[in-house]
């Protein structure tokens, strides 16, 4: 019985310090704060998308840049019209919402296989930790044309 009364003497006081083990603690036995202390529980907000950059393009290729206010994935979606159609990665990359990565601040994708002196329309897509997923408005850039031949 003395045992159980230290132990739970214990447990109150890491409970009181807030240590992580108190925090695990204060979850088991229902202590404390008043619900769920992990932050992306509640994050309902968007990462801030800009562009500090125009793409950069070639005669089949386009370099589009961004950059978010948190930590995020990367993915282009991207054609000939303001339906798009194509995704750049296919799935987004450095997704930080699987647990498999931190996710990245400033975003590059490169786009191939553009036909020349065409306009492309594009939005770029970036999802937080929390699953939130920032959409841009429509942009465009237009390919080079054909290099001569002689």
């Amino acid at each position: 019985m003395l045992l159980l009364f230290i132990l739970l003497i214990g447990m109150g006081v890491l409970a009181y310090f807030k240590t992580p083990l108190g925090s695990t603690i204060n979850s088991i036995i229902g202590i404390g704060g008043g619900g769920n202390t992990d932050s992306t529980v509640n994050d309902t907000t968007l990462p801030v998308i800009t562009f500090p950059a125009n793409p950069t393009v070639s005669v089949t290729s386009a370099s589009v840049f961004w950059h978010t206010d948190e930590f995020s994935s990367t993915q282009v979606e991207y054609g000939i019209s303001a339906t798009y159609g194509t995704l750049q990665p296919p799935t987004p990359q450095d997704d930080p919402s699987t647990g498999e990565s931190l996710g990245v601040i400033d975003h590059s994708v490169v786009l191939t296989g553009l036909q020349p002196d065409t306009t492309y329309h594009y939005k770029v897509k970036s999802k937080d930790k929390a699953g939130n997923i920032a959409i841009s408005g429509d942009k465009t850039f237009t390919t080079l044309a054909s290099e001569p031949t002689e």
